[in-house]
């Protein structure tokens, strides 16, 4: 831990809590949220978006296999601030390489280094915020920590497809309205970037003992790996990780989508205002309320007992999506389908937390933080994987074909809550 400060300033570390974790937000919105809408307004077509998300998330996902070694050549704080720095010039050629409008290998690779610095980024600033502050000061902050992630969802996500929306509908110039808000976002992000400094010259000096840590996190994940392949449990949490959300994960690699999809196309045809104030209204908003009631409900009836009502409350709200893709003609109102799509998201929130719970429950003892940053590393593979084949078959299928397949996957869903339900009351 840090203890003593250089010179007699007062440590910050809110500047850098805050604009830390809403840097680091911003690219991941920007693959989730912004990627597969602009991919869908310019053409291309439902099996290449989802792939493109898919293989960008995987990077980050398996960034626990590589993104320790960054730590070794240099000081976490001046990594985690080039980082940022090499995050905005990736903006700033995206920008660059949209303004030619043929450089389509170009374009690819610098997404995929932006992905890369955002999966270090990712570890670095959660591994600093870990170990420089005690566990009064990280609680002290965690509130500050959650309101930066998802102020940096809305912004970088929805914000960023309003904003697109905003020039193309109100500007006067024949300037390209990506670049237009693509150099926005580096404005920001440039702005977020010297907040984290600020907080970062406020902060103690390194000590020998920190840079001999990280060798020992290395060797703690092999010790990690093997603990957890001999606990008894690791097969029905791996199941949980898999199919537990399975339908709501292959849900959300379309859903996007299918609101942004012409009805001639079995879309809902969303222009990109109206499905921006959706996001905000019933993805965030949802996942975050879903999150609280998740929480309540295991707090009273306890993890064992909750698997099973969650994961089928999780699941039921999709019979109203999969409504929803066969009834566009005529459309239902807005406010029909904001209420399916809050529904839908409030379910999956509360169902999430029970799977976070299941996961730190196995993850709990020795080695606990390298223990759930694998199985952290599984989750993420379980979420982007499905992108690889998602689009081909919404292609195929249909969006309301596609949602039933989707549905059908409750099925095995429930079936491993059950299971890991009684494993975890043996436990």
């Amino acid at each position: 831990m840090h203890e003593n400060t250089h010179s007699s300033l007062t440590r910050l570390p809110w500047l850098w809590v805050l604009g830390g974790f809403l840097f680091q937000t911003i690219p991941a919105a920007l693959r989730d949220e912004a990627l597969p809408v602009v991919l869908k307004n310019h053409g291309v077509n439902d099996a290449t978006i989802t792939q493109v998300v898919a293989v960008l998330g995987l990077i980050v996902a398996l960034k626990i296999f590589w993104a320790p070694f960054l730590s070794l050549p240099g000081k976490p704080r001046t990594l985690i601030i080039s980082s940022q720095a090499g995050m905005i010039v990736c903006i700033l050629l995206l920008n660059h390489f949209i303004g030619l409008g043929t450089a389509t290998p170009a374009f690819a690779l610098v997404l995929c280094v932006l992905t890369l610095l955002s999966g270090g980024h990712d570890y670095l600033l959660d591994g600093y915020y870990v170990h420089s502050l005690n566990d009064n000061q990280r609680a002290k902050y965690s509130g500050l920590l959650n309101f930066a992630s998802k102020l940096g969802q809305v912004l970088a996500g929805p914000g960023l497809i309003y904003l697109a929306w905003f020039f193309h509908t109100h500007s006067n110039t024949n300037a390209n309205v990506l670049q237009l808000t693509l150099f926005c976002l580096a404005a920001f992000s440039l702005v977020i970037l010297f907040l984290t400094q600020w907080g970062f010259t406020r902060e103690p000096k390194e000590t020998i003992s920190e840079n001999q840590d990280k060798l020992s996190m290395l060797k703690a994940m092999g010790g990690a790996l093997k603990s957890l392949y001999q606990d008894s449990r690791l097969p029905i949490i791996i199941g949980l990780i898999f199919f537990y959300r399975a339908s709501e994960v292959h849900m959300n690699h379309v859903i996007k989508l299918f609101a942004k999809a012409g009805v001639v196309q079995g879309g809902l045809g969303l222009d990109d205002e109206t499905y921006a104030y959706l996001r905000i209204t019933t993805a965030i908003l949802g996942l975050a309320i879903g999150g609280i009631i998740g929480s309540a409900i295991i707090t009273r009836r306890g993890l064992a007992q909750s698997l099973v009502p969650l994961g089928i409350c999780m699941h039921l709200p999709l019979i109203g999506i999969s409504w929803l893709s066969f009834n566009i003609n005529p459309l239902p109102s807005l406010t029909v389908i904001s209420v399916i799509f809050f529904i839908e998201y409030l379910a999956f929130g509360a169902g999430l937390c029970a799977l976070i719970l299941a996961m730190m429950k196995l993850a709990a003892g020795p080695q606990a933080a390298v223990r759930y940053a694998l199985l952290s590393t599984l989750s993420l593979i379980a979420v982007y994987l499905p992108g690889l084949w998602a689009g081909k078959l919404s292609n195929q299928l249909g969006y309301s074909g596609y949602f039933l397949v989707a549905l059908a996957l409750a099925i095995p869903g429930i079936v491993v809550a059950v299971l890991a339900a009684k494993k975890l009351e043996e436990a």
